[in-house]
């Protein structure tokens, strides 16, 4: 029931405009055009982006994702995520800075799934970062272990919305609608949340209050602590 009534509202927006749509072409209401095909197009794939996000939550929360675990190094797959989220951080006019220490030590994870998590990450900040804003993705080391970072300069989080970031369809500023340009699925963070538990690390949302931006840092396994491989 729960994942049904929070995907309910998620849904009603891109339904009511495929019916309604639908309809006025079929009633002769409105005339079929290359505009009128594209904005079905786009509503359509947002469904279906919705479905397949939820999907590859219940699989990572029901452990049932093949994970490929393996030493790997934190500042190649921080590097990799730098690279595909390139072009939309260009497009906005957000500044994407990297900084990864030297000679961090080899974590035990699935390669693919930390560049989900971390492209994850890097467009819940764009979403919420200004044009002429900045991300930093990182990668550091405290307290003995790895730590992943994404940190923006964007809107920031009362301190009563840290400990709900991590819920699915969590929005912290009500007013805001995932129609709007840019909105997203309201499940990115769950995923990274259920893929990040699921390799056995921890991830959290940091931030000083609205306006002064936030942060999502992850750790996982160091290499020397965990088995190779795991089926």
């Amino acid at each position: 029931m729960e994942v049904i009534y929070g995907l309910s509202p998620e849904l009603r927006s891109p339904l009511s405009t495929l019916r309604g749509y639908t309809e006025g072409v079929a009633e002769g209401v409105i005339q079929p055009s290359e505009e009128i095909w594209a904005l079905l197009q786009t509503e359509a794939d947002r469904m279906a982006r919705l479905v397949d996000d939820l999907r590859r939550l219940s699989q990572a929360e029901a452990g049932q994702l093949d994970l490929d675990l393996a030493p790997i190094l934190p500042a190649e797959v921080v590097l990799r995520a730098a690279e595909q989220m390139r072009l939309p951080f260009e497009h906005k006019g957000v500044d994407l800075k990297i900084s990864v220490y030297d000679n961090l030590p080899p974590v035990v994870a699935d390669a693919d799934r930390v560049v989900q998590v971390l492209i994850n990450l890097m467009s819940n900040a764009l979403r919420h970062t200004p044009r002429a804003g900045r991300v930093t993705v990182g990668a550091g080391i405290a307290g003995g272990e790895v730590v992943f970072e994404v940190a923006d300069t964007g809107e920031g989080l009362a301190p009563e919305h840290l400990p709900h970031v991590f819920e699915r369809f969590y929005r912290a500023d009500k007013s805001r609608s995932r129609d709007e340009a840019g909105g997203g699925s309201g499940v990115g963070l769950a995923i990274s949340k259920a893929l990040v538990e699921a390799m056995g690390g921890r991830i959290w949302a940091e931030s000083s209050g609205i306006g002064e931006g936030a942060t999502f840092r992850f750790t996982l396994p160091l290499a020397r602590s965990v088995p190779r491989t795991v089926s």
